[in-house]
């Protein structure tokens, strides 16, 4: 159980790390390129809830982001954003994002020995939904 809740803090940081990246630039995006990247942020966030869920049915303790990470992250893409606002830079960010989310997913989903069916349904969800995120923005490229 404990690499069941492992994993299920992962996929909650994960999902938290995204969708906090997301809306750092939506303030710089419109259109089309706007509305998919909100459709992804939905998604996070069900993921994540999902995630918590899972946790509390397995007694488990919700690990958030920590703080310094996440204020690197925000300032990196406020740095990186505010040097080049275009569509093509944003979309090549939410695709590097996304490629460390699979790359560190994939790694914590071997390294645990998840019991729960779930819990290993879940994460590959997670994982669907970063390679489909990866797809979605090289057409804004």
């Amino acid at each position: 159980m404990k690499d069941d809740c492992t994993l299920l803090n992962h996929i909650r940081q994960t999902t938290e790390m995204g969708a906090d990246g997301i809306d750092s630039v939506l303030p710089y995006t419109n259109g089309e390129f706007r509305q998919a990247l909100k459709q992804q942020r939905t998604e996070y966030k069900k993921i994540h809830d999902s995630a918590d869920s899972l946790l509390q049915k397995l007694g488990g303790e919700p690990e958030n982001v920590g703080t310094f990470a996440k204020w690197s992250s925000e300032l990196t893409s406020g740095l990186k954003t505010m040097m080049d606002s275009s569509e093509s830079n944003i979309a090549n960010m939410m695709i590097q994002g996304n490629t460390m989310g699979v790359t560190k997913s994939i790694q914590t989903i071997r390294s645990c020995d998840v019991q729960d069916t779930a819990v290993s349904r879940l994460a590959d969800k997670l994982l669907a939904t970063e390679r489909a995120n990866i797809t979605q923005m090289k057409s804004f490229l």
